[in-house]
């Protein structure tokens, strides 16, 4: 019974003093193979794809009736995969009657998300059936609220009137116009009461 109690304590008495003598090569044994490559602890990154279009066309529809036509020369993603940036836009919003708003602009953006329109550079506004011109630099057109605005510097030219202003708002349902910051009008042909 006591040569047994004596071998349970020999035998990790045993690995302990010949732990110099066997550690080096388990340890060698033990040690992963290959190397470690670090992109493994990263997850991969996403790859946002990227196109350009020739002769772009793009339809908006609400309510079963079709709000905009948005024709554009080229178009192309950039860091946002939702914002196409366009190229020589030219494009028709329609009211609820069916009158034709055109505009045109050197370059624009449109977010497929939100379906924002916003048109920069020499942007012309012409309401062809009430024969009115907007002229501005910079303007949003939301096809969701249907409005359009302007938050720079916007002159409105129509039949006898040029109305100059620092920003614009117009409601398509409503037909409303609301142009403020520093107005200046000139009429032609005012006939005072």
């Amino acid at each position: 019974m006591k040569l047994n109690r004596n071998i349970i304590w020999i035998a990790p008495l045993f690995f302990i003093i010949t732990y110099p003598l066997w550690s080096i090569p388990i340890s060698n044994f033990l040690v992963p193979r290959g190397g470690f490559d670090p992109s493994i602890k990263h997850p991969p990154q996403k790859v946002t794809q990227r196109f350009s279009l020739d002769k772009v066309k793009i339809t908006q529809n609400q309510n079963g009736m079709k709000t905009a036509v948005i024709i554009a020369d080229t178009a192309h993603t950039g860091q946002d995969p939702n914002l196409l940036l366009m190229d020589n836009v030219n494009a028709d919003i329609f009211d609820d009657d069916g009158n034709i708003t055109h505009i045109i602009a050197k370059k624009g953006e449109y977010n497929t998300v939100t379906k924002l329109l916003t048109l920069i550079t020499d942007v012309v506004v012409n309401k062809i059936n009430a024969k009115q011109f907007l002229y501005t630099d910079l303007l949003h057109y939301d096809n969701d609220k249907r409005t359009v605005f302007c938050p720079g510097p916007t002159r409105l030219e129509a039949k006898g009137a040029t109305i100059n202003g620092g920003r614009l708002n117009y409601d398509i349902k409503s037909e409303t116009y609301i142009i403020d910051k520093r107005v200046h009008c000139i009429l032609d042909n005012f006939i005072a009461p």
